[in-house]
């Protein structure tokens, strides 16, 4: 234990804070397999050999893509919990009832008289003679002494998995347990398919159960942070009213058959749209189940899909948007739509989709990154359809917002705003025409030489057809994310990206040439009358703000090669 810089007493006790941690679950299969399985089970045969998967094998998992984990480091969060990197797991199997009792440790790579030793260590029943394997204990007065000593509230015919970590961290408190179980498995127990008893001396004993969870919730003080989701309560009336009609969403037409799918006025019958955008225009609940062609690697493709609520506030209260893969929330997931007061839920049923975003999950299942291998094991084209999922919320609630046909003279009174005076006004001539109304002058236009459209992690800049160029045309572009309060062009920072340095970033043009004035400002010298020159790779989920000066002849330009 001196790895772990541990001290003992005279007893050999160690000096850490006592407290263990006990985790059960009822209703499952046990560790099922061949306790002596030393080797890696073949890929093409049909046992589960989740005893080997658990006890015998570090950091894999013979979990498959229809498994809410994958990555095989669960079950190293125990140790992580443990203050000398110990846990003991008792099993009771359902196909043959037998009882398994084993311990592990794991320090690090160490030596001990000259020998060099592996991390593992193991609490056992002794070692199979042949191949040194540990074997798990099966002695009944041991097992029923464990029992008793661990307080654990399985009996020897409950099949399932009982884990107890020693000297947990005493950081581990009840209110971060409660806090957590509420914020990642509230659609399953709301759905009554999971029910949690959380024993713990600063919340007492609380049970978490489809009629408990929502007064549960109300109760817990949520001061976590808020990129785990855990500063506030899971919207749990909102979801209560989303699972009754669930069945009833309105279905897209099947997506990214041809290319990668996207969401717009195609997506849906013009009659079925339009109901759509009434009903949430209203302020109603609206479900859509939105489908997708999964490629992949062989076979036909596999068809995906996913369940979208959508409810815009009547008071417009911002609200955090929750994912849900397989019952499990993917907490750092979250839309700009709730940042505009639309409460939202997206909810992955197990199947084909519900595999590709488990698989681009990485090991703490906390988002739907593209920067993971995985899925390229199964899928092709997925990358796509990976920001598609992300992106979800923020596309259909651009689909649905009926665009506005009238003036709104209020909509920038928050920012010019006249304070109404309290002194008597002099009362004006009515207007001839009687109608009172002001009248506004016509405003010439001045089109430029060019035009600045919009894209998707991006921006375009082109010729404006019929407007001539001026002598030796060149343009100063500058390119922030956008801030809520100051100047965002002064205040660009190179963590957030730097042309020339930032392999995300695509720079590609005709008929211009481009180089790099300083990280976020690029000089544009165009070389023919239609010319385009396009930037992609920005974070699609901030705002972008791009500045363009024309620059003239006399205009001193310090250039730098990109």
């Amino acid at each position: 234990m001196k790895h772990w810089e541990i001290g003992f007493d005279r007893d050999g006790v160690p000096q850490l804070q006592e407290g263990f941690l006990v985790c059960e679950d009822f209703g499952t299969r046990g560790l099922g397999g061949d306790p002596l399985l030393a080797r890696d089970p073949d890929p093409a045969g049909n046992e589960r050999e989740d005893f080997f998967w658990f006890w015998r094998n570090i950091g894999r998992s013979g979990k498959t893509g229809d498994d809410l984990g994958r990555w095989g480091l669960g079950k190293t969060v125990y140790r992580a919990a443990s203050q000398v990197g110990c846990m003991f797991g008792l099993t009771v199997r359902a196909d043959d009832r037998r009882q398994l009792l084993m311990g592990q440790a794991v320090l690090r790579i160490h030596e001990w008289e000259g020998q060099e030793y592996v991390p593992e260590g193991y609490w056992c029943g002794g070692v199979e003679e042949r191949t040194g394997l540990p074997l798990p204990i099966e002695e009944a007065s041991e097992l029923d002494q464990f029992r008793r000593e661990w307080k654990l509230s399985r009996s020897p015919d409950e099949p399932g998995l009982s884990v107890v970590v020693p000297y947990a961290a005493p950081e581990l408190k009840g209110t971060h347990l409660l806090q957590a179980i509420c914020v990642h498995f509230f659609l399953p127990i709301l759905r009554g398919e999971l029910i949690v008893d959380l024993v713990t001396p600063d919340t007492g004993e609380v049970r978490l159960d489809q009629k408990s969870l929502e007064e549960r919730s109300r109760s817990v003080k949520w001061d976590g942070p808020k990129r785990s989701k855990r500063h506030v309560a899971p919207p749990i009336d909102f979801v209560k009213r989303c699972l009754p009609v669930q069945s009833q969403a309105v279905p897209t037409k099947l997506l990214g058959q041809t290319k990668l799918p996207e969401l717009s006025s195609e997506a849906f019958e013009p009659q079925t749209l339009e109901k759509l955008r009434n009903q949430f225009a209203s302020e109603k609940l609206t479900a859509i189940k939105v489908q997708m062609a999964l490629p992949r690697r062989q076979g036909p493709d596999e068809v995906g899909e996913l369940h979208v609520f959508l409810r815009r506030q009547p008071d417009g209260e911002r609200a955090d948007t929750y994912y849900v893969r397989e019952g499990m929330t993917i907490t750092k997931l979250n839309s700009r739509a709730g940042l505009r007061g639309v409460r939202a839920l997206v909810i992955v049923e197990k199947g084909p989709l519900a595999s590709l975003l488990g698989d681009s999950e990485g090991p703490a299942h906390e988002d739907w990154d593209t920067s993971e291998d995985r899925p390229d094991r199964t899928w092709t084209k997925w990358k796509g359809r990976v920001k598609f999922c992300r992106r979800i919320v923020d596309d259909l609630t651009e689909l649905l917002t009926t665009p506005t046909t009238k003036a709104d003279f209020d909509l920038l009174s928050d920012f010019f705003s006249i304070e109404k005076t309290r002194a008597p006004q002099r009362s004006r001539m009515p207007h001839p025409e009687g109608n009172g109304r002001p009248k506004f002058g016509d405003i010439p236009a001045k089109p430029r030489w060019y035009r600045l459209d919009g894209r998707r992690a991006g921006f375009r800049i082109a010729h404006n057809a019929g407007q001539p160029l001026p002598k030796n045309p060149r343009l100063r572009v500058s390119v922030a994310y956008d801030l809520p309060s100051g100047n965002p062009i002064k205040k660009w920072s190179p963590f957030d990206f730097e042309f020339g340095k930032s392999p995300q970033l695509k720079l590609s043009g005709k008929s211009i040439k481009a180089t790099a004035q300083a990280g976020n400002i690029l000089l544009l010298t165009v070389e023919g009358e239609r010319f385009s020159f396009v930037a992609d790779g920005f974070d699609e989920h901030r705002d972008l703000l791009v500045r363009i000066d024309e620059l003239t002849s006399d205009d001193a330009v310090e250039e730098v090669e990109s």
